[in-house]
C-alpha cells in the first residue's frame, strides 16, 4: 500500500528512551514529585515535569497518555518507586535503565508493557467504562490479546510487502475480526444450538476485566467499539508512543494523530519490525554526539549523546531543555549542589574537556574554581586527623614523617589529615622519635590547661594547648600566633566588652575560664574582667533633700495627696519616714507643707 497518500506521523524508539531518560532524571533531581490522594501529579509539579520534556503541560496528568504511560512503566521497571505511603515518586538510584545499550533498553521498555501489567488501555478507550477503576493494574488476561494482536501485525507485516510498505488499519481489523474473534473475549455463548445463551461479555460480570462498557447496544456493534478500539488505541497509544509505529493520516483529515485517533494506516519502524515482524536489530547510534561549553556558561550536548552524559551532567548543571541540542546552564548554584554528590571542580572540568575534546574557556574554567574556593569556606570534615604542632621547629622536623598522609594546611602550626586512622599517624610520629599527645575527639580534656596572670597575660601548661581550650578562649579573649615562639594569648577589655555584645554571660565568661584555668583565677584580674564587663554598672551622684516625718502614717498620707505626692520619692525598706525632695522642689514642698500645718 502506498504511503504517498498520506501524513505521515514518523515516532522513534531511540526519543522514547531519550524522553524517558529525562523523566527519571528529573524526579532524581527534584528529590521526589509528591502525588495527590487519589495518586495523580500534582498540577503545579506536572508542569514542571513537562517543561523538563520539553512539551506543552497538560491540564491533568491523565489527560496525557503518553506521560502517564512513561511513569507506569518507569514503575513497572523499578525506576521509578512510590514512597510516603503512595503519595510520592522517587528515583531508582540503583536503576538499570540507562545504564543498558539502547537495543537492550528498547526490547526491555516494550517486553514490560507486553507482559506486565502496568498498563490497561481498556481503560483508555473513548467509551463510557465502569466497574475497573478500582485498580489501574490490567489483568494478565490483556497481556495475552496484546500478544495475539502483536502476532497479527507481524503477520501482515510479512506477507509478500516491502518493509517500509504501509498496512491499511481496516486490512488489520479485518484480519483479527476473521482469525482471532475472541482474541479479547474468551467466551461468548453457553450451550448449543436453538438453546444456546448468548450471554455479553461487554458486561463486568462477564468479563476477566471486571469492566463493563457503555453505549453497546448488540454484538457486532460492540465488537467494532470495543475490540476494534482496542486495537486503535494500541496503535495510537503504546506502538506510536515507544517508536514501533508510524501512523499515516488522510492528508485532509480534520485529525491527524492523538490517542484513539484511528489513521488510514500504519507501518513498522525499525525497532517495530524487530520486535514484532521479526526482522534484524536495528542500530542505534550511541557513540558521537559531544559537549561545547561556551564562555557565557552554557553547555550544548549534542545528539546523538548519551543518557550517561546527560544524568551525569545534571549533577552540576541546570538543565534548560530542548530537543536535538539539549542546553545546560554551569550557575554557582548548580556546582554548589554537584559538589555535595562528589563533583568536584577539578572533576567538573576534567568531564567537561574529555567530552568537549578541548579545554573548556579559561573564564569558565576560572569561575568553576573560583565558585568552589567560595563554598569550602566551611567545610566538615568527618573521622579527619588533625596534628598541631607547637612551634616551627616541631613542623618543620616532622614534615618528611608526614608527607605519605598528604596534610593539608589549614592555618599555622596545624596540618589536617583526611580519610587515614589516627592510629596510623601516630606510629608514624613515634617511629620519627616524638610522643605525641592525644586527644581523641569527643573528650575535650580541656580543664586546667592555662594560668592568666592580673594583668591578662595567658599562659598554657602544654606548648601545643588543646584545641578546644583555644576555641573556648577565644570567646573572650584575643588569640594569635607568636612568631617563632608559642601561641600568644590575652583578656583584654575590648576582648571581654566584645564578648558581652555578642551576647556571653559574665558568669558564664567568669566560669568557662574557671575551667581552663589551672588553680583560682586571680582575683585582681576577675575584678578587672567584672568591672570591664560593666558588671557594676552606672551611678548617678546628684544632690537631694531628705524629708524626715513624724511617723509613716504620716507619710503615707503625704504620698497619697495629689498636690505634694508627686514631689517625694520613698526610701524604700527604710526604718524611718524618709522621703528625697529635688532641690529644685524645695521652696514649693515647703509652702504646701506649712499648708497643711506641718512646722518645718
Amino acid at each position: 500500500m502506498s504511503g504517498s497518500q498520506f501524513t505521515a506521523l514518523s515516532s522513534s524508539a531511540a526519543d522514547f528512551q531519550r524522553d524517558l531518560g529525562r523523566y527519571w532524571r528529573h524526579v532524581r533531581k527534584a528529590n521526589g514529585i509528591p502525588l495527590t490522594q487519589q495518586g495523580w501529579v500534582y498540577k503545579t509539579y506536572l508542569k514542571a515535569l513537562a517543561a523538563a520534556l520539553n512539551i506543552a503541560a497538560p491540564a491533568d496528568e491523565r489527560d496525557h497518555g503518553r506521560m502517564w504511560f512513561m511513569r507506569r512503566l518507569l514503575q513497572a521497571m523499578n525506576e521509578l518507586s512510590e514512597a510516603n505511603q503512595g503519595r510520592l515518586i522517587t528515583a531508582n538510584p540503583n536503576g538499570r535503565l540507562l545504564g543498558m545499550p539502547m537495543a537492550q533498553r528498547v526490547k526491555w521498555t516494550f517486553e514490560t508493557w507486553r507482559d506486565s501489567d502496568a498498563w490497561n488501555e481498556l481503560l483508555r478507550l473513548p467509551l463510557q467504562v465502569s466497574g475497573g477503576y478500582a485498580s489501574r493494574e490490567a489483568s494478565t488476561a490483556l497481556g495475552k490479546a496484546r500478544l495475539s494482536l502483536l502476532r497479527a501485525i507481524g503477520r501482515l507485516a510479512q506477507a509478500n510487502r516491502q518493509p517500509d510498505d504501509w498496512i491499511a488499519l481496516a486490512e488489520l481489523i479485518a484480519y483479527v475480526k476473521q482469525n482471532d474473534y475472541a482474541f479479547l473475549f474468551e467466551r461468548r455463548h453457553y450451550g448449543s444450538g436453538r438453546l444456546g445463551l448468548y450471554v455479553s461479555p461487554y458486561h463486568e460480570a462477564n468479563n476477566p476485566y471486571r469492566l463493563t462498557f457503555g453505549a453497546v447496544k448488540n454484538e457486532a456493534n460492540g465488537w467494532d467499539l470495543v475490540e476494534g478500539g482496542f486495537i486503535v488505541n494500541v496503535l495510537t497509544g503504546p506502538l506510536w508512543w515507544m517508536g514501533l509505529v508510524e501512523l499515516g493520516y488522510p492528508s485532509d483529515a480534520r485529525q491527524a494523530g492523538g490517542e484513539n485517533v484511528a489513521p488510514a494506516a500504519f507501518r513498522l519502524t525499525q525497532a517495530g519490525a524487530w520486535l514484532i515482524g521479526g526482522g534484524n536489530p536495528p542500530t542505534f547510534v550511541e557513540s558521537g554526539g559531544k559537549l561545547i561549553v561556551q564562555p557565557n556558561f552554557a553547555v550544548l550536548a549534542l545528539e546523538p549523546i548519551s543518557d550517561a552524559v546527560l544524568s551525569d551532567l545534571d549533577h552540576f548543571a541546570e538543565s534548560q531543555g530542548g530537543e536535538r541540542v539539549i542546553t545546560y546552564q554551569l550557575t554557582r548554584e548548580s556546582l554548589y549542589r554537584g559538589q555535595q554528590s562528589g563533583w568536584d571542580a577539578a572533576r567538573v572540568i576534567a568531564f567537561l574537556e574529555a567530552h568537549q575534546g578541548a579545554p573548556i574557556p579559561a573564564n569558565v574554567r576560572r569561575s568553576l574554581e573560583e565558585w568552589e574556593a567560595a563554598h569550602r569556606r566551611i567545610t566538615f570534615h568527618r573521622n579527619a586527623c588533625v596534628v598541631q604542632f607547637a612551634d616551627a621547629e616541631a613542623e618543620q622536623a616532622l614534615t618528611d614523617a608526614l608527607a605519605p598522609f598528604e596534610p593539608q594546611v589549614i592555618g599555622p602550626r596545624f596540618r589536617l589529615i583526611k580519610g587515614r586512622d589516627i592510629a596510623e599517624v601516630t606510629a608514624a610520629l613515634r617511629e620519627a622519635g616524638w610522643a605525641p599527645l592525644l586527644q581523641p575527639a569527643g573528650d575535650p580534656a580541656d580543664e586546667n590547661t592555662l594560668r592568666v596572670s592580673d594583668e591578662g597575660e595567658v599562659t598554657f601548661i602544654q606548648p601545643a594547648p588543646s584545641v578546644y581550650a583555644l576555641g573556648r578562649l577565644t570567646q573572650f579573649a584575643e588569640l594569635s600566633p607568636a612568631g617563632e615562639g608559642d601561641c600568644a594569648a590575652r583578656i583584654t577589655a575590648d576582648s571581654v566588652r566584645a564578648a558581652m555584645s555578642a551576647g556571653a554571660a559574665l558568669d558564664q565568661l567568669l566560669a568557662t575560664l574557671a575551667e581552663l584555668h589551672a588553680g583560682p583565677i586571680p582575683a585582681k584580674l576577675e575584678e578587672k574582667i567584672r568591672a570591664w564587663a560593666s558588671f557594676f554598672g552606672k551611678a548617678d551622684l546628684q544632690p537631694a533633700m531628705l524629708l524626715e516625718v513624724s511617723n509613716h502614717a504620716v507619710l503615707n498620707n503625704l504620698l497619697n495627696d495629689r498636690e505634694i505626692g508627686p514631689y517625694l520619692t520613698p526610701i524604700e525598706g527604710s526604718t524611718k519616714p524618709l522621703a528625697l525632695v529635688q532641690p529644685a522642689h524645695g521652696e514649693a514642698v515647703r509652702a504646701m507643707l506649712r499648708e497643711r500645718g506641718i512646722e518645718i
